[in-house]
Order: C-alpha cells, then structure tokens, then sequence
C-alpha cells in the first residue's frame, strides 16, 4: 500500500483553500500592494546612491499617478492608467514629459524586480516643441570682447 495520500475531487480544492488561508497565500495573489513596491524601490535607489531630492521627486509623482487611478497593487497598472494620469493633470507639455519619464522609471524598476511582465509603457511619448535659442548679436560680442582683460595675455 503507498504512503501517499491523494485526495480526489472537492476534497483536494478544500484542503488548498484551506492551506492557502492558513499560510496566508490568498493575499498574494491579489498581488503587489504599491506601497510595498515603492518602499522597495526606493530602498534600492538610496543603496545605489540616487540622490535624495531626485527620489523624492519620484515619489512626489508616482504617489499622484496612483492617487489619480486609485491604484492599490502593482498589477492593476496599464497603458491606460498612464494615458489617464496624463490626460488629467493640468500642466505644460514639458512637466507632462517629465512626469512621464519619472513614471517610466519607476515602472522599469517594478519590472527589474519581476512584478510587471511586459514594458507597455515604452512606447508612449510625449513631443514638446524645441525653443530656438537667438544668435548672439554683432555689437553684443564686440562688447564681450572688450570685457577680456587683454593685460595678462602672453604672446609668443
């Protein structure tokens, strides 16, 4: 006679649900709650010497893009969510990239720690038009030019 014991049918889904309370697993596939994720990762960006104002700046961010979709785990972000985020703050098409680039970093560091399966966010972009700068005027270099202090010059 084997020493295994099977069970077969609603035994063995009860006596797995019953193991998955007691050990606590129910909860973990809810998945990842953003709080625990952003503790970690903020964690892992002091350790690798990110400065501290650009770590708050992430998490100034990320905690308004979560606020804004009412998000409580890693899993339930999608394309979608970055799209609303975006689409609801009221600022410059400049602030709009920079907060997507901090968003983009904070999810890259939930997909280097394996919560997030696929890079869905890389391809969103955001364009922002490019100020052209004016040229230097004539009389604007010559008045430079006679600023430099010609005295301490040495000539060969």
């Amino acid at each position: 006679m084997s020493s295994r014991k099977r069970k077969h049918g609603i035994f063995a889904v009860v006596s797995e649900a019953v193991e998955m309370i007691q050990t606590g697993e129910h909860e973990k596939h809810k998945g990842k709650p953003i709080a625990e994720a952003l503790e970690t990762i903020f964690n892992q960006m002091r350790v690798a010497g990110n400065r501290p104002r650009t770590i708050d700046s992430y998490e100034y961010i990320f905690k308004q893009f979560v606020e804004i979709n009412d998000i409580e785990y890693v899993e339930e972000i999608n394309i979608d969510s970055i799209y609303n985020y975006l689409g609801s703050i009221d600022v410059s098409q400049r602030t709009k990239l920079i907060r997507l680039k901090s968003t983009k970093a904070v999810l890259s560091k939930f997909h280097n720690n394996g919560w997030l399966k696929e890079r869905f966010w890389s391809s969103i972009q955001i364009k922002v038009d490019k100020e052209v700068k004016k040229g230097a005027k004539e009389n604007d270099i010559d008045r430079l030019l006679h600023l430099i202090d010609q005295t301490t010059f040495i000539y060969l």
